[in-house]
């Protein structure tokens, strides 16, 4: 498969090797994910607006697309470092300036938003999304808390000029699993709940293996709790398409600054692609 033109001037290393897969990007244009794929989470905003854009530009090398928090004051399927990076956004920055923000920002790597869908009327939400750049608006809350309502959060992100994505979890109900395939969505995320820097438990990589079986080819995201590219590996070849790392290198960021946080993403997204 040969390389595309890119919106906001996307462009791949190819010399890797991997598979590139094809899906729908910004205002039609095409869009490619990388399968295997490494993202990094981000919440918009933190440490502030200039770290966070500091942050940004840092990881963009080593990551083939991005996963982009919107500051949420009640983020109830984040684990406490994300949560923390959401109370601290929240603090010096609202969800409408964040988007701005991330509109001015422009990530050279394709990305997501992620969202609460209480939190948001899903219109706006939708359309600061597409202007922003995003090719996808990701709701945790909604299969929990709105499961009537995917259906029209999958019209909707399509009249936006999005492609849906849509969350689950390692004990999300098997007929769920079936309907999201069916709406050929962007991708699945699934997350996951391992202790941080353990081997994933044989039955955790097992679900990850049926969540496959069940979604057919949809891209299978991965994420929560992964800290290193030996756990990367094992997602990836349970079944997953791409992995996401987000408290790990919020916690580096914390604790040994921004250079460090960028070595540590390069480091998995080089085990992701076969090196290191």
């Amino acid at each position: 498969m040969g390389l595309k033109v890119f919106p906001q001037a996307w462009t791949l290393n190819t010399s890797i090797g991997y598979a590139l897969r094809v899906l729908g990007g910004v205002d039609g244009e095409p869009m490619e994910l990388a399968s295997p794929g490494f993202s990094v989470y981000l919440t918009i905003s933190w440490p502030s607006p200039q770290g966070f854009t500091r942050l940004l530009r840092s990881l963009e090398p080593c990551v083939d697309f991005l996963e982009l928090g919107l500051p949420s004051r009640s983020p109830i399927y984040d684990g406490p470092t994300i949560r923390m990076t959401h109370r601290e956004a929240s603090s010096h920055t609202g969800p409408w300036e964040a988007m701005k923000l991330l509109a001015e920002a422009r990530p050279s790597r394709p990305f997501i938003v992620m969202a609460y869908m209480h939190e948001h009327p899903l219109d706006r939400l939708l359309g600061e999304a597409s202007r922003a750049g995003a090719s996808s608006v990701l709701l945790p809350d909604l299969p929990f808390e709105y499961p009537d309502m995917i259906e029209g959060y999958v019209d909707a992100s399509r009249r936006m000029g999005l492609e849906p994505s849509l969350f689950a979890s390692p004990k999300f109900p098997h007929r769920m699993l079936e309907i999201y395939g069916r709406h050929k969505p962007l991708l699945v995320y699934l997350g996951l709940q391992p202790a941080t820097g353990v081997r994933l438990p044989a039955r955790m990589l097992e679900n990850i293996g049926l969540a496959r079986r069940l979604v057919g080819d949809t891209y299978l995201l991965a994420g929560f709790s992964i800290s290193s590219g030996d756990q990367a590996r094992q997602v990836l070849e349970a079944g997953a398409s791409g992995v996401v790392v987000g408290s790990h290198i919020a916690r580096v960021a914390m604790a040994r600054g921004i250079e460090a946080a960028a070595k540590e993403a390069c480091r998995i997204y080089e085990a992701v692609h076969g090196g290191g």
